[in-house]
């Protein structure tokens, strides 16, 4: 499991980035996903990358099954309309992140894909038909 901190300029955007990662991407987001100070959320980059280029307006934290190698592969192929950044135990903010992520609030207007299952089945079938 690791998080995925999702950072940007409204939460109509994170919401999109999100559901990218859901249905897109293929990852399974656990639960739903809390709001993060944008400050803290910043603080979180600079201490990843060692500098930031803009700060954010609005971010939140994401909790998904999948490992680091596999996720940061899906994401960046699916270019989506915010900044997402994977933390992984690697980086020793993860356990505070973790312990710290239920207190959150939950962010508000997110739901999962519901057709998730139906949709791969419906993916192969098409792909079976082009082969």
């Amino acid at each position: 499991m690791v998080l995925l901190l999702i950072r940007g300029d409204n939460y109509e955007k994170i919401k999109n980035a999100l559901a990218d990662v859901d249905r897109h991407a293929e990852l399974t987001i656990i639960g739903k996903p809390r709001i993060i100070l944008p400050e803290a959320a910043d603080e979180i980059l600079k201490h990843i990358l060692g500098e930031i280029k803009k700060p954010c307006k609005k971010a939140c934290l994401a909790k998904i099954e999948e490992n680091a190698p596999k996720a940061i592969d899906r994401i960046r192929k699916i270019h989506p309309p915010a900044h997402i950044v994977v933390i992984s135990e690697r980086y020793e903010m993860y356990d505070d992140l973790l312990r710290d992520f239920p207190r959150m609030p939950p962010l508000k207007g997110y739901y999962k894909s519901k057709n998730k299952n139906k949709d791969k089945k419906d993916n192969v079938k098409k792909n079976k038909h082009l082969r």
